[in-house]
């Protein structure tokens, strides 16, 4: 694979759990709360030392209220805690939206829609190599303009984000869905391109690139008592405008969970991501990856869990949208990977 193409780096992603979400103020016309959860998380990799860290700890504060029949305004701001060297709060989050009866409207720096519908990916730490939009823009956009509509038997959700001379990168997405019969299908793509995106190479010098990374998914899961299946399937191109280079990927990801308790949940997965340049001088690459863990709620505001992969080959800069974990280009041997965590919620 071409390094100078390959090598991005992938910001965090997770969606806040407001589950638990304390109440700051409360009146007939509207709400405020404080929400956040609080991480800690050992990881176990072959020829590394175990780590220990913060995960992606974080805080914020939502609000809500309604202006008119039909209509609430709302915003939220959320601040990730690092809990490293000089405890530092960085922003996460930085929403402001409406509601209406004919779809939700919200502004600012928030998750894309391709993150928000996510795919077969179940796992806590180390899945997450099958799903391809996140390769440039990291999930997240700083002036994003989002809609989304649920009906009674689909939804849709868009996206555009505005690239304010260049400042931001061009994004656009359109997603949709359904769900029938214990199946729950969505399909949907979008493309994104960095007209300066910032590469790293080998020598720690700086390079920057003209990258547009263009992708399509389909996803179907099905439920059956306390058992869930899903499969995504993906394909992506990464183009590289300043030499007409692309990388070309097929990404399949197969995984299923079992409610074994009334709060506790397994769950295992596997992805198959194939990368294929179209120029001769390039490598191609071909990642396996295999998970097996499960979680434990204590109680609402609390839970453990742990988790084994299995990784082989090369993949292409991926996140995981569970522990905000990222890597740019993963090379594996036959390794193994062992992981815990646990999260306080409030």
């Amino acid at each position: 694979m071409k390094k100078t193409l390959l090598a991005v780096a992938i910001p965090s992603l997770l969606v806040a759990n407001m589950a638990s979400a304390a109440e700051i103020y409360k009146s007939d016309e509207g709400s405020v709360d404080f929400y956040g959860q609080l991480r800690t998380e050992l990881k176990k990799s072959e020829d590394k030392e175990v780590t220990l860290g913060a995960g992606s700890s974080r805080a914020g504060v939502s609000a809500q209220y309604t202006v008119a029949e039909g209509v609430d305004v709302f915003g939220k701001v959320e601040f990730g805690l690092q809990g490293k060297g000089d405890y530092v709060m960085k922003n996460r989050l930085h929403i402001a939206g409406v509601a209406t009866d004919f779809g939700k409207f919200s502004f600012g720096r928030q998750w894309v829609v391709s993150d928000d519908v996510w795919g077969a990916d179940y796992s806590y730490f180390f899945g997450g190599t099958g799903l391809r939009h996140a390769t440039l823009s990291g999930a997240r956009h700083d002036s994003l303009i989002k809609y989304n509509y649920d009906g009674e038997s689909f939804w849709v959700a868009a996206n555009y984000g505005l690239d304010q001379d260049d400042s931001n990168q061009e994004l656009a997405e359109l997603y949709a869905g359904t769900s029938i019969a214990g199946f729950n299908l969505h399909v949907g793509g979008g493309q994104n391109r960095d007209k300066s995106f910032e590469v790293t190479l080998a020598d720690k010098s700086k390079s920057k690139h003209d990258l547009q990374n263009t992708y399509f998914e389909g996803t179907v899961e099905y439920t059956f008592g306390a058992a869930l299946i899903g499969f995504t399937y993906y394909n992506a191109t990464l183009d590289e405008k300043d030499t007409a280079d692309k990388i070309k990927e097929n990404a399949y990801s197969l995984g299923a969970t079992y409610g074994w308790a009334d709060n506790a949940t397994a769950y295992t997965g596997f992805e198959y991501v194939t990368q294929k340049a179209d120029d001769s001088t390039l490598e191609d690459g071909k990642g396996k990856n295999f998970y097996l863990g499960s979680d434990y709620h204590l109680n609402s505001w609390a839970r453990v869990y742990a988790e084994y992969s299995y990784a082989d080959g090369d993949t292409l800069g991926f996140t995981n949208k569970a522990s905000d974990s990222f890597v740019g280009i993963a090379s594996a041997d036959g390794e193994s990977r062992y992981a815990i965590g646990a999260r306080v919620y409030w």
